[in-house]
């Protein structure tokens, strides 16, 4: 079996912040490379649609790549901050966790995570995840 490891990088700009992402999604071989590919390509159209500030287009975009690769953290985060963007922070905090939960090493999700307890106003956990998400070397998390 042969091993497809896809690797996307992406800068958003929010409000004022830019988030970049970067992540590998190791090939399963047989059959699961096709939903692995349309997986993908629905992030991708998730990325612009969270780009373009059309967060349920990018929340519905992002429920169909996880539909195709449930384990596809990069989509759980994009669905986590648009939420985020739409106020459902129970939603969001929900999908972070399993961003992380799938990729311990994505910073973004940390930093994001944080900016969702800050406006549940759970300032340990926000602190707390601040932390992870400078340690794992998201600038943006260490100001």
């Amino acid at each position: 079996m042969r091993k497809i490891v896809v690797s996307i990088a992406l800068a958003i700009v929010v409000s004022s912040q830019a988030f970049a992402f970067d992540f590998k999604m190791p090939g399963l071989g047989g059959g699961a490379d096709a939903k692995q590919k349309k997986a993908q390509d629905l992030v991708d159209d998730a990325k612009r649609a969270y780009g373009g500030a059309q967060y349920p287009k990018a929340i519905a975009l992002a429920t169909s790549a996880i539909g195709e690769s449930p384990k596809f953290a990069l989509a759980y985060m994009i669905r986590g901050k648009a939420y985020k963007d739409v106020g459902d922070v129970d939603n969001s905090v929900k999908d972070l966790n399993k961003a992380i939960e799938y990729d311990p090493k994505m910073a973004e999700a940390y930093f994001i995570r944080a900016q969702v307890n800050e406006i549940m106003g759970d300032m340990k956990s926000a602190n707390e995840d601040y932390k992870k998400g400078c340690a794992a070397g998201f600038k943006d998390a260490c100001k």
